[in-house]
């Protein structure tokens, strides 16, 4: 007999994670700290978000005013990230499209970046005017601030009844592959690339699912998980603690070498006023993984720039870039691992 899917939620269908390249050898701790933190953002950043248009759909100010208002929800938490809405595409991170034929999804954290110009980030393909339109505004923003899927956390512990798993979200209104269906529910995140936190079936980043699709834990096999409308006490402790508000900016100047901490996931934040127009090298110094973010004040308000991320390599990280007199420029490093004992820095020079 034929299950009956009227009831089934449609779901966000997350792109496949884009692979982390690492070269082989490294230390499981290296890679563990590298994977968890390589896609976030850097504290601090602003980031800049663009309602596409389109002959394939129709924006109205209701729909986008629930996306403005989930933005708000997770600006509210305090958080050291910040967004404001830019009407040109090329100005924008995150692009938002509406195709009503492409279900709902968003990269996560900072893959936005490897999207194609011009092309969604994001896409909202059901009507946000309900409770669950809201969740899923939250959740995809969620995934562009650098959650996953909760429900795939490799600590749950669950047990999946994969052959009504594929049952159900084979059939409308998701009506999703088997490929997308493993992708999506199924496949456990690595180790590898999650911290040790606790399962939190109340996660705004977990799915709800119907009884008889959980076989373990036996309560969710028994009572299924509903639909989360509202941020976890535990998203917000995550996010909180990845993006603190209210980092402290220190000057830094030329030969003006700074130490940056060790800690995985710690960040420094710098401002550095050239005393001349030319060309700047900003370096990583001392044996460690660090990203460093270059942004540029415009109009009170940080703009990035360029990037450097060298987890994984043995060289240091390198930024060249003309910088301008009279012009005010940030530069944010976020620690992923550091493997010597002499401690890192960063210079300009």
């Amino acid at each position: 007999m034929a299950r009956d899917h009227s009831d089934t939620p449609r779901l966000c269908a997350q792109p496949p994670p884009i692979p982390i390249a690492l070269p082989a050898g490294l230390s499981p701790r290296r890679e563990f700290a590298i994977r968890l933190v390589t896609n976030k953002w850097v504290n601090g950043t602003l980031l800049h978000y663009h309602f596409l248009a389109d002959r394939r759909w129709d924006w109205t100010v209701d729909q986008m005013d629930v996306v403005r208002w989930a933005f708000g929800v997770w600006k509210g938490l305090g958080i050291g990230l910040s967004f404001v809405e830019v009407t040109d595409p090329g100005e924008a991170e995150l692009r938002i499209g509406f195709d009503q034929t492409d279900g709902s999804w968003s990269y996560v954290g900072t893959d936005v970046l490897k999207a194609p110009a011009a092309e969604p980030t994001m896409n909202y393909g059901w009507d946000l005017n309900s409770d669950w339109g809201k969740a899923t505004a939250l959740h995809e923003i969620g995934h562009a601030l650098g959650m996953p899927h909760e429900h795939q956390n490799p600590l749950s512990g669950i047990v999946w009844n994969d052959d009504a798993v594929y049952d159900t979200f084979s059939a409308p209104p998701n009506g999703w592959s088997r490929d997308m269906i493993f992708s999506n529910i199924l496949r456990k995140i690595p180790r590898s690339d999650v911290e040790g936190s606790a399962w939190d079936p109340h996660s705004i980043m977990h799915y709800p699912f119907a009884p008889g699709l959980i076989k373990a834990p036996q309560q969710y096999n028994r009572d299924g998980i509903g639909e989360n409308t509202e941020l976890s006490g535990n998203d917000r402790t995550w996010i909180q603690r990845f993006y603190p508000a209210g980092a402290q900016t220190v000057p830094i100047g030329v030969l003006d070498l700074k130490t940056l901490s060790s800690e995985v996931g710690a960040q420094s934040d710098f401002v550095f006023d050239p005393p001349d127009t030319r060309a700047y090298t900003i370096q990583t110094v001392g044996t460690s993984d660090i990203k460093v973010v270059l942004f540029e004040e415009r109009a009170g308000k940080p703009r990035h720039m360029i990037a450097e991320d060298d987890s994984g390599e043995e060289a240091n990280g390198v930024i060249v870039a003309q910088l301008i007199k009279g012009r005010r420029y940030f530069l944010r490093a976020r620690t992923h691992f550091v493997t010597g004992p002499a401690g890192t820095g960063l210079l300009v020079f």
